[in-house]
């Protein structure tokens, strides 16, 4: 009788043990598929916002200071190219710039390689290439120290000859045959002149500095790159 009572309460054990655990695996359950509650998803969605809020500023300014790299980057090698085409063709080329707008009122600066026989206004659309959106060129007003950043020469859109009207300028970069910095496409490196050189400077429209610049630094057509500094060179700051 002893032993059967034993088993009963043993069976009866088991079984309160096998339905407790059953119960809890159930109520485990419930509790995932019921998910996070109100107030966990309104303090998940508060911390994202935080990291947003601190990271976005941060991103923004990297990615247009990479913008601001890849397109001096670009100046560089269109300045380049037209002083290796003038020496490989044996005349006169150019680099033109201008700044323009995307069909959404974006700034963006187009640029082409031509020889200056061919007026910038003539040249196909397929000619002109484009940096990236948001970098405009820094021609609008001069530095402390009185003097523009951008010194390349302006020319007529229809004509391609020199003028100072800054009215949605084309700015050239000109190469004699010798690969030399020069006024007129004609004129031989012996009469080039301190200005012929030149520099192209640029920013991001949303950011005012850093800005980069691009330069021909001798008067036999070296071209280099240039950023911001904190004392001013010649009266330029981007050297």
């Amino acid at each position: 009788m002893v032993k059967m009572n034993v088993k009963i309460l043993n069976s009866a054990k088991s079984t309160i043990i096998k339905n407790a655990a059953k119960n809890l695996s159930e109520k485990s359950l419930k509790q995932k598929e019921a998910g996070y509650s109100l107030t966990e998803l309104t303090l998940i969605v508060l911390i994202l916002g935080i990291i947003a809020a601190i990271a976005t500023p941060g991103w923004l300014a990297f990615t247009n200071n990479q913008r601001l790299r890849t397109s001096t980057d670009r100046i560089y090698q269109a300045m380049f190219a037209a002083r290796r085409n003038a020496m490989r063709d044996k005349t006169a080329w150019q680099a033109s710039f201008q700044e323009t707008t995307n069909i959404i009122g974006q700034p963006v600066i187009r640029y082409a390689l031509h020889k200056p026989a061919i007026a910038p206004n003539d040249l196909p659309t397929s000619s002109w290439k484009y940096l990236e959106v948001g970098i405009e060129i820094d021609d609008n007003e001069t530095n402390d120290k009185g003097k523009y950043e951008t010194t390349l020469r302006i020319v007529k859109p229809d004509t391609n000859t020199v003028t100072t009207n800054k009215t949605d300028p084309i700015y050239r970069a000109l190469f004699n045959y010798k690969g030399c910095p020069v006024y007129k496409p004609t004129n031989q490196c012996t009469q080039t002149s301190i200005q012929a050189k030149g520099r192209i400077a640029i920013k991001h429209q949303n950011q005012d500095k850093p800005k980069r610049c691009v330069i021909i630094s001798t008067l036999l057509g070296v071209v280099r790159t240039g950023k911001d500094h904190a004392k001013a060179l010649d009266g330029k700051y981007c050297h």
